[in-house]
């Protein structure tokens, strides 16, 4: 992220530095959107914009299309390719630290046998629109987003948060609040979240703000934030840190399919 120095408390900070490197939603009353929007034509556009109105829900998978696991993690490195995210000095960069994050975290679950994806492997860009219409595309168990940051120490764990809330209008959701009716599942992934991380005696603080994508995807949605361990912003690249983040996020997931009685 992109820090401010106006900022007068640490958690007004946090929220107002996530929320620069993802951008606040704008709010739009008179557009409304599917579900399960339409991909955009074109993905490699630089420029973020929400999906055309007239878009329509994907139809049910047919006999032929793919099977996909019951249960799987949609795990999203934030930024990529000319989006850098915040730069932490030299080559420390946080769309590296996210994908570098990312993959540990995909092979923490695979050791709990839960199937995960990630939206980027590589040094690609995605808009954010483009990153939530692929997840309610696939409709993932859960979306876990992935960033680093300053100000402040140890991980944020981010839920959505909708100022809001508009009720369904038949088949279509306004756009920005999508994840409404996955908003209470999304705070108890945070929490649960948050106390694996402790029980790793990480600093953790729990917030929930209005961003994106979060809000604008329909299954449980969290971001987790890596911030300096103090001033050493080389402990962002710390491979036994990361692994513990990782390892606690993990954690928390398997318990959640747990109380689900899904199966991988």
């Amino acid at each position: 992220m992109r820090w401010s120095n106006r900022w007068k408390k640490p958690a007004l900070a946090a929220t107002a530095a996530l929320c620069c490197g993802l951008a606040i939603l704008g709010w739009s009353r008179s557009t409304q959107f599917p579900v399960q929007p339409k991909p955009a034509t074109d993905p490699n556009n630089k420029q973020s914009s929400a999906p055309a109105s007239s878009a329509a829900a994907p139809q049910a998978s047919g006999p032929e299309s793919p099977r996909r696991p019951e249960f799987f993690v949609m795990i999203d490195p934030s930024h990529g390719g000319y989006d850098k995210g915040a730069d932490f000095g030299g080559k420390l960069l946080e769309k590296d630290i996210a994908l570098k994050l990312a993959r540990e975290l995909r092979k923490e679950l695979e050791d709990r046998g839960i199937a995960s994806r990630l939206l980027r492997d590589s040094d690609v860009d995605l808009t954010l629109d483009r990153r939530a219409e692929i997840t309610n595309e696939q409709r993932p168990a859960i979306y876990v987003a992935l960033h680093a940051g300053r100000p402040g120490r140890g991980v944020r764990v981010y839920a959505p948060l909708i100022a809001d809330a508009q009720q369904p209008a038949g088949r279509f959701l306004p756009w920005e609040n999508a994840q409404a009716p996955a908003l209470d599942r999304s705070k108890s992934a945070a929490q649960a979240i948050a106390a694996e991380l402790r029980k790793r005696n990480l600093t953790v603080s729990v917030l929930g703000v209005p961003i994106r994508p979060l809000n604008s995807i329909v299954t449980p949605a969290v971001a987790v934030e890596l911030a300096p361990e103090g001033e050493d912003t080389e402990s962002l690249d710390s491979a036994r840190r990361n692994s513990g983040v990782a390892a606690a996020i993990a954690t928390a997931i398997s318990q959640l399919r747990g109380q689900t009685g899904a199966r991988p």
